[in-house]
């Protein structure tokens, strides 16, 4: 049972095998039947029915051996039989194997023609590749070849445009030499940059083959064309000065038909010549022939107009000269107006037919200008003498002109400015010098007459007119100061100023002591005090310092060095250092000093000490009994009885009573300022104040009933009794 165990299962087996075919093999519906049928029959339980003899043996003759004798022969004839029904049903599977193995050898052939193809298309890739590396190798090399190409021609291309820096010579010479050339046709230009151009480049490559030689044929080109250029400008500018038909005798009055035409022919050349002179403007920086060019014409330009224009300039002046002989400032502003309106159209008209200012110009202008400095110098040193008419001059240089035209004006006005300036500066110095004279003259040597000195009846003639009751050298000082400010440097005026305050001051001292001497010494030290206030109040608005430095020389050991010389005369040709002719030299020496004069301080200093001697006077006059009678008791070292007290304070305050009220008149008329009045009579009132607290610790000293028989006034009584207001 085992056995047919074993052979039922490889029949499954087999079945499924068939099975798994059957997705690879195309089966027909009948074959797939059939394959069904043996399978149920397989799988059934039946049990097995041995086909009979004539199954087995149906076209086989029978054998006695055939009969199954028993199990190994059964298994052997089933094995036999099975083999027969499997090789039945499988003979369409072999067919079909058959045919697949046809197809398979097929296939195999189809593979090997593959293969073969293959091996084919690897040749061909092969030789694909060689001729992609053949073809990029010609590519390369036509790339090379075209790169050469283009060097080539490049090279060429350099070489033709170099080449024209060289063969340019003949035409341009051609063109230059012909009768024909015209610097003002179109192509004169363009020739002139081509010739700058190849001068350029001769200079650029020396290490050409005949470079030097080719230099000098452009530079001669360049010569003769500037020599064009240059005749052509000045024959132009020339022309223009001689078609001006103004007469050398017209005036320079701007709108006058005369004065239009020194302008009006020059004007209307101007474009064509400015547009050549840029061209040589322009490379003058870089090229000496060009820059002598430039020179030349801006020369010839500049000595036609001064030719043209400077005689009736000359004209001009003197005719203002003579119209105002006596009005010298008025001269001054009237020529300045001309000359400048003169110098702005110069140098507008210059601008027409140049670009650039050149020191030429400038020293056109200058040359133009220097007509009024000719009139004026002579003026300034022969005619003008009064400091006032200075100061005059030199504010209308100074303010009218330089602040109001030539400063606001700028470039066109630079030249006619140095000139100004000059006059300004020689004007300043003459009134410096005359401002001096003035002060010795008017100030220090002046002369009071008695009207002068009649204070205080000056003080009441005219309150209207406060500036008449004024000294009159205080008077000329600040009129001296207020012209000296608006029209002189700083420097010049704070020396000029310190001069004038120090003589203001010494006159006013002179003043006062003949005042002292011919009134009274209240009246003096009064005036003094009135007028210094007055100095110290007009001029504070001066934003200058009024202090200065004064160097000088010391002569002081020159006497002792000599004294020391006589009396060490046998040491003179010692020959050591005990020389007495080297100690002279060394010791007497001058010695070098400074000294700071500071005039504002010196009035502030001045009206102290009035102030102080005025006070004094003042507290004695009101108080000098007590201040006598308190000296005498101190120096005797005595004890005053109460009459002398009682007399003392009756005295004192008589006295008080009687020129208290004098005094306070006598300030208010000369100082008029009660704040000045108050603070002036303050310490006047303390001093009075002390001398009677002095004598009242005198009288303190005795008993009552004669402190009272003394009746001495307390402080309070005193203060209401010298109430200022």
């Amino acid at each position: 049972s085992s056995g047919i165990n074993a052979e039922y299962g490889q029949s499954k087996l087999v079945l499924y095998k068939l099975s798994k075919w059957e997705a690879v093999t195309g089966l027909n519906q009948d074959q797939k039947d059939c394959i069904l049928e043996l399978a149920a029959w397989s799988s059934s339980d039946k049990d097995i029915q041995l086909p009979s003899a004539d199954f087995i043996v149906n076209d086989e003759p029978s054998d006695e051996s055939e009969i199954i004798n028993n199990a190994q022969q059964f298994y052997e004839w089933f094995h036999s039989v099975e083999r027969g029904m499997e090789s039945d049903q499988e003979s369409g599977y072999r067919d079909y194997m058959n045919n697949l193995k046809e197809h398979l050898k097929r296939c195999d052939d189809v593979l090997h023609g593959i293969s073969k193809a293959l091996q084919y298309l690897k040749q061909l890739s092969d030789q694909y590749r060689a001729v992609s590396h053949t073809t990029e190798a010609l590519h390369d090399s036509c790339e090379l070849l075209m790169h050469d190409q283009q060097d080539l021609e490049e090279l060429g291309k350099s070489i033709s445009q170099q080449l024209v820096y060289f063969t340019e010579h003949e035409r341009i010479g051609t063109k230059l030499n012909s009768s024909a050339v015209n610097v003002m046709g179109e192509a004169f230009v363009p020739m002139l940059i081509k010739i700058d151009e190849c001068v350029e480049f001769m200079k650029e490559h020396p290490d050409y083959k005949e470079s030097e030689i080719y230099l000098a044929k452009y530079q001669q080109c360049l010569v003769r064309a500037l020599t064009l250029l240059r005749s052509y400008i000045v024959n132009t500018i020339k022309s223009s000065a001689t078609a001006v038909n103004a007469p050398s005798q017209a005036p320079l009055v701007p709108n006058d038909p005369s004065f239009t035409q020194f302008y009006s022919k020059f004007q209307s050349q101007g474009p064509r010549v400015k547009a050549l002179m840029e061209q040589i403007e322009d490379r003058s920086d870089k090229n000496p022939e060009y820059l002598q060019v430039m020179q030349d014409c801006y020369t010839c330009y500049c000595y036609q107009r001064q030719t043209l224009i400077l005689p009736s300039i000359n004209n001009e002046i003197e005719r203002l000269y003579k119209l105002h002989s006596t009005d010298y400032c008025t001269f001054i502003r009237t020529s300045c107006v001309v000359l400048i309106r003169i110098c702005e159209d110069e140098y507008t008209l210059y601008h027409c037919f140049f670009s650039r200012s050149d020191l030429i110009l400038q020293g056109l202008l200058e040359s133009l200008s220097s007509t009024l400095y000719d009139y004026f110098r002579p003026m300034l040193i022969q005619n003008v003498h009064r400091f006032e008419l200075l100061a005059d001059i030199c504010s209308v240089l100074k303010n009218d002109v330089l602040e109001d035209q030539v400063n606001i004006k700028g470039e066109c006005l630079e030249a006619f400015g140095l000139l100004a300036v000059q006059m300004l500066e020689d004007a300043q110095e003459r009134l410096s010098y005359r401002t001096q004279a003035y002060i010795q003259s008017d100030i220090t040597q002046f002369s009071p007459s008695a009207g002068d000195l009649a204070y205080p009846e000056k003080l009441s003639e005219d309150l209207s007119n406060q500036y008449g009751m004024w000294y009159p050298t205080v008077r000329r000082t600040l009129i001296c100061l207020s012209k000296l400010y608006r029209c002189t440097h700083k420097n010049v005026f704070e020396s000029l100023a310190q001069e004038c305050l120090s003589a203001c001051i010494d006159s006013l001292k002179i003043a006062a002591l003949s005042i002292c001497e011919n009134g009274s010494l209240l009246d003096s030290q009064l005036f003094l005090i009135k007028h210094l206030l007055i100095l110290r109040e007009q001029i504070a608005p001066f934003d200058v310092n009024f202090a200065v430095s004064e160097v000088s020389l010391d002569f002081s050991n020159l006497k002792i060095a000599a004294s020391d010389l006589i009396t060490n005369k046998s040491r003179v040709f010692a020959l050591n250092s005990n020389n007495a002719l080297l100690e002279f030299i060394f010791q007497g020496a001058p010695q070098l000093t400074k000294k700071l004069l500071d005039s504002k301080k010196d009035v502030d200093i001045n009206l102290k000490e009035a102030c102080t001697d005025f006070i004094t006077t003042a507290a004695t006059m009101l108080s000098s009994p007590i201040n006598a009678f308190l000296a005498t008791i101190e120096t005797s070292g005595t004890t005053p009885t109460m009459e002398q007290c009682r007399n003392i304070v009756s005295e004192t305050t008589q006295r008080i009573s009687n020129k208290f009220s004098g005094i306070k008149k006598l300030m208010n008329l000369y100082l008029a300022n009660p704040d000045t009045e108050a603070i002036l009579f303050r310490p006047i009132r303390g001093q009075i104040l002390s001398q009677f607290a002095g004598l009242r610790k005198v009288i303190e000293k005795m008993d009552e009933e004669d402190q009272f028989i003394i009746n001495c006034p307390s402080p309070e009584q005193l203060t209401l009794t010298l109430a200022y207001n």
